[in-house]
């Protein structure tokens, strides 16, 4: 395996992470749309609140998990880069630079680091607060 192989099998990984990021991103949307709809109706049964709140933690399970394999991508192509590197592979500046920057041989993972963790927690208290609260 080479150099090259290894950063195209990171970019394909990259692009299925890319389109479940724009699908998670639609999710979010109809979460937060239903959590205005049931704000803006105060006679909504308590069952249709119940659903979009488990709707909207399944979003942001989606989300955790989407962070998590394309930071366990990022890792495996690292550690196969430092692989190959201690089996006299020269390696580019760039692979040096993703060593650098990632955890090679990591453990996968849900723990999203704080960025990624406000983020889910923000989009969770914008969807499913206003159902909760009355007007």
């Amino acid at each position: 395996m080479t150099e090259l192989d290894l950063w195209n099998h990171l970019w394909m990984a990259s692009g299925s992470n890319a389109t479940w990021f724009i699908g998670l991103g639609f999710l979010s949307w109809v979460g937060l749309r239903a959590g205005q709809n049931i704000y803006n109706n105060p006679d909504t049964p308590l069952l249709m609140k119940i659903s979009a709140t488990v709707f909207c933690l399944f979003v942001a399970n989606g989300w955790i998990t989407n962070f998590a394999f394309s930071e366990w991508n990022a890792n495996g192509v690292a550690n196969a880069m430092t692989s190959i590197q201690e089996e006299g592979a020269i390696l580019s500046s760039y692979a040096n630079e993703l060593i650098a920057a990632t955890d090679p041989g990591a453990a996968f993972s849900l723990m999203p680091d704080v960025i990624q963790g406000l983020f889910v927690a923000s989009i969770l208290i914008m969807s499913i607060g206003p159902m909760w609260v009355k007007k």
